[in-house]
């Protein structure tokens, strides 16, 4: 078994090399290295499936699918367009508006995933309309979208909670939920300093029309939106089994395409999400996780383990999946390095340290949040020629590693030792 741990942990590592370096899907490769790790060690194939999670499925396939529908209806487009009407001539108020929207159509249920590609097409053309710098204004929206991912209604909070559940600890989301609002928030704040958001240009007219209407079915998809929300958090629902069922009702009364929400689902990050989980099983049975948690405690001590958790995840995030790879990599470790150490009622925070440094790095031009904006502010007419690629690519990056920092300030400091 001592074997076995060993021989783990060098696969997960292997698979997260082949998969970034060949550019093909970690949870599949993982997958692939569990079956022949179960054939040289004897493990059992009803065992390893054990590892394939059903009900992460579920709240994954189930939530996206949902939101699938209202992408294709175009509520969720109409929805945002009409809270940012509300600003009006205040055009000071869009980037609050802009974080906030970010941060509630993630919260609702969908995460970050879609969410992230969703605002910078939003926020680019308003920041152009407006006079605010496009870059800015994308990153603002973006903080709010992972400031509200571990919204207890989203699927990488389902992660989450399984994870801790797997450790003995409590799945309540809220001092999580803070962290990441926190940062978010913080991150935002430098954005707007940094880019001098209370200079705005000339006005060159926000493009928002004020008498944005819903039609019938995207008004059945709000209640139907509405009615989850409330189920879930006022009844405890799954959140998975109610967006299906509320999703099929949709279908039922023609105010959604089944086609069209079934091809938005991220098969490609389930199958990562999920496959990373079936060798972090073996991992996790055959003692992996505790060696890889002994190792991080001798470099650590109560003082220096939440920013090292930050670092490690950070780092981790920049070549790979925080999603699929960073948290149900560290995670596991999270609760025996608190042990270890003596901080067992901070090992939530740990827990944080990793989802906060598995998720703002994102901003990386290397990952898919920073892409996303590069992808945006480029494909923008009217600013492209402001924004030179190799120059943006530099400014993404000199944010990730700002995020880094101020993450490791904050955990040094014991800020978010607040929230737990």
């Amino acid at each position: 078994m001592e074997m076995l741990s060993y021989v783990s942990l060098i696969t997960l590592i292997i698979a997260i090399v082949l998969g970034f370096f060949k550019k093909t899907n970690v949870g599949i490769i993982a997958i692939a290295m569990t079956f022949f790790l179960g054939k040289y060690f004897g493990i059992k194939d009803k065992d390893i499936i054990k590892g394939f999670s059903s009900s992460l499925f579920l709240t994954m396939t189930g939530v996206s699918y949902l939101f699938g529908l209202l992408s294709a209806n175009n509520t969720l487009e109409n929805l945002s367009a009409k809270i940012v009407s509300i600003t009006g001539k205040n055009k000071i108020l869009l980037p609050i508006i802009m974080f906030l929207l970010g941060a509630l159509l993630c919260a609702v249920g969908p995460g970050a995933i879609p969410t992230l590609a969703i605002m910078p097409i939003i926020a680019v053309p308003i920041a152009v309309a407006a006079g605010y710098n496009p870059v800015m204004l994308a990153i603002i929206a973006q903080c709010g979208v992972m400031g509200a991912r571990m919204s207890p209604l989203t699927p990488e909070a389902a992660v989450v909670i399984e994870l801790m559940n797997g450790q003995g600890l409590d799945s309540k989301m809220l001092p999580i939920f803070l962290s990441h609002i926190l940062t978010g928030f913080l991150i935002s704040v430098f954005t707007f300093i940094y880019y001098k958001g209370w200079k705005i240009e000339k006005n060159l007219g926000i493009n928002i029309n004020n008498e944005i209407k819903f039609n019938k079915k995207q008004i059945l998809s709000l209640l139907g939106l509405i009615i989850m929300i409330i189920t879930v958090i006022m009844f405890k629902v799954n959140v998975g089994l109610m967006a299906f069922a509320v999703a099929a009702i949709l279908v039922l009364l023609g105010a959604g395409d089944e086609k069209k929400a079934i091809s938005k689902i991220p098969w490609n990050v389930i199958l990562l999400v999920l496959g990373v989980g079936v060798l972090m099983n073996i991992v996790s049975l055959s003692g992996g996780i505790t060696l890889m948690a002994e190792g991080m405690t001798k470099i650590m001590t109560p003082k220096t383990a939440p920013p090292i958790m930050a670092i490690s995840a950070s780092i981790m995030s920049f070549f790979s999946s925080g999603l699929g790879v960073v948290f149900p990599t560290l995670i596991p470790t999270s609760s025996i390095i608190a042990d270890n150490l003596g901080i067992a009622n901070y090992a939530k925070e740990l827990v944080a340290m990793v989802t906060v440094g598995g998720t703002f790095t994102g901003i990386s031009p290397i990952s898919t949040t920073g892409a996303l904006i590069m992808s945006a502010v480029i494909s923008d007419e009217q600013v492209k020629d402001k924004f030179p690629q190799n120059k943006l690519f530099l400014e993404l990056v000199f944010w990730a590693f700002f995020t880094i920092l101020l993450e490791v300030v904050l955990a040094y400091l014991g800020i978010y030792k607040f929230f737990f």
